[in-house]
C-alpha cells in the first residue's frame, strides 16, 4: 500500500519530470535552466535536486522510458530475421523522431553524462538480447555467432541512426539500416 508521503513524492517527481520535458521540447535543452523548471513546476530548487542530480539525468530517464516502449512493441513471429530487426529499428527510430529536441540533447550530453551512458548501455544490451533471440530462431543459431552478430547489428543500428541525425538525414536512416543490415546478414548466412 502506498503511503500519502510516497504518493506526494511520486507526484513531485512526475511534475518535475514532465515539466522539464515540456520545456526542453519547446525551448531546447540548453535554453532551459533548472530555475525555469522549478518555477514552472511550483517547487523549491532544492526539491529538484532531491529527484535529479542534474538536467541530463532527466534526459537519461526519458531515453530509457522511450526506448523501453519502442523495444517492447510486438514484432510478428511469422517474418524473416531481417524484417524482425527492421521492425525493431523502425520502432526505435520512430520513438527518437517523435521528440527531436530531447533526442539531440541525449546525443549531445552522452559523452559527459554518466547517467546517459549507463542508460545507453542498458538499452543497447536489451536490443542486443532481443536480436540475439531472433537470430537463435534461425539457421544462424550458434550461440557465439548469434551473440557477436547481435552486437554488430546493434552497433550498425545505433551508429546509423546517430550519423543520419548528425547529417540531418534522419528520414533516410531506415533505408540506410536496411541496406547495411542486408549486407551484414548475407555475410553471416554465407
Amino acid at each position: 500500500m502506498t503511503t500519502l508521503r510516497e504518493k506526494k513524492k511520486q507526484k513531485s517527481y512526475q511534475t518535475i519530470y514532465q515539466t522539464a520535458l515540456s520545456l526542453f521540447e519547446e525551448h531546447g535543452f540548453d535554453k532551459v535552466s533548472v530555475a525555469q523548471i522549478v518555477k514552472e513546476s511550483g517547487i523549491a530548487k532544492g526539491t529538484f535536486f532531491n529527484y535529479f542530480p542534474n538536467k541530463p539525468d532527466i534526459i537519461a530517464q526519458w531515453f530509457e522510458e522511450n526506448m523501453s516502449k519502442a523495444i517492447e512493441q510486438p514484432i510478428p513471429d511469422d517474418t524473416s530475421l531481417q524484417n524482425k530487426i527492421l521492425f525493431l529499428a523502425k520502432n526505435i527510430l520512430e520513438a527518437a523522431q517523435k521528440q527531436p529536441n530531447l533526442w539531440q540533447a541525449k546525443n549531445a550530453y552522452a559523452g559527459q553524462s554518466v547517467s546517459i551512458q549507463q542508460v545507453e548501455q542498458r538499452v543497447d544490451q536489451t536490443i542486443q538480447s532481443k536480436i540475439e533471440y531472433f537470430i537463435k530462431q534461425t539457421s544462424i543459431n550458434q550461440s557465439a555467432k548469434a551473440k557477436i552478430l547481435a552486437e554488430l547489428i546493434v552497433t550498425l543500428m545505433t551508429g546509423t541512426i546517430i550519423e543520419a541525425n548528425r547529417r540531418g538525414q534522419s528520414d533516410d536512416a531506415m533505408t540506410l539500416i536496411e541496406h547495411k543490415l542486408s549486407i551484414l546478414l548475407s555475410l553471416a548466412e554465407g
